[in-house]
């Protein structure tokens, strides 16, 4: 398989009511100067390391750097912790490997060999901070752990603290003892290490805020 060295990729998506279709974001077919199928790419660090590596059923380059991947898959590995991201589509217009945007279909699964724990979160989109190792949306969004489903809009994960944070209008359902026991608040952080919840009475309002107007002002939305 050919790989590419390095590239960034920045995913499409939609916001509050405006629909961001693939045919808008791309560049005129002709600026394109690579096409490559089943591709894969990978990152290590100076100790050979392997740091994270992306596959997808085709990757399109132009020359202004920007990069559009179908099918995206990305695997983040980290000590004890293994992540695997995707998603429908995937574009980066600048080609620095800093801020990445999936579109339809956002999944990601965290693994942890240390407490033999998985989160799993659906969302219809996300922005991910590949060099924070940050996860924000400001979208619906579902997080599946072994005994219990959460619910909410709005995201910060953060899992280099090992903190997710569900944003607003948070409902918890637990599984135990045959039971189920529902929980809501208006917040409620989930500590991956610990496999603790803290429910707050207040949303995060600002950061939510702060999310969506990152992404209104990088597609030029009104």
């Amino acid at each position: 398989m050919r790989k590419l060295s390095k590239f960034i990729f920045l995913f499409l998506l939609s916001t509050s009511g405006i629909t961001i279709s693939i045919a808008n974001n791309l560049p005129n077919q002709d600026k394109l100067v690579n096409k490559i199928y089943n591709f894969s790419s990978e990152k290590k660090d100076i100790d050979m390391t392997t740091k994270w590596k992306l596959t997808g059923l085709y990757l399109e380059k132009y020359k202004n750097n920007f990069t559009f991947i179908k099918n995206p898959r990305l695997k983040i590995f980290d000590i004890n912790l293994v992540t695997n991201v995707s998603s429908d589509t995937a574009i980066d217009p600048t080609g620095q490997m800093d801020e990445i945007y999936l579109n339809n279909n956002v999944y990601i699964n965290r693994n942890s060999s240390s407490n033999d724990s998985s989160a799993k979160l659906y969302t219809s989109y996300a922005i991910f901070y590949l060099p924070k190792n940050l996860v924000e949306t400001d979208r619906d969004v579902t997080i599946i752990t072994e005994d219990s489903t959460t619910t909410g809009n709005g995201l910060s994960a953060d899992f280099d603290k090992g903190l997710i944070t569900i944003l607003s209008d948070v409902k918890r359902v637990i599984k135990k003892d045959n039971e189920l026991q529902t929980i809501k608040g208006d917040q409620m952080v989930y500590n991956t290490k610990t496999d603790e919840w803290i429910v707050k009475n207040k949303p995060a309002s600002k950061l939510k805020k702060a999310i969506k107007d990152k992404v209104t002002t990088t597609f030029n939305l009104k």
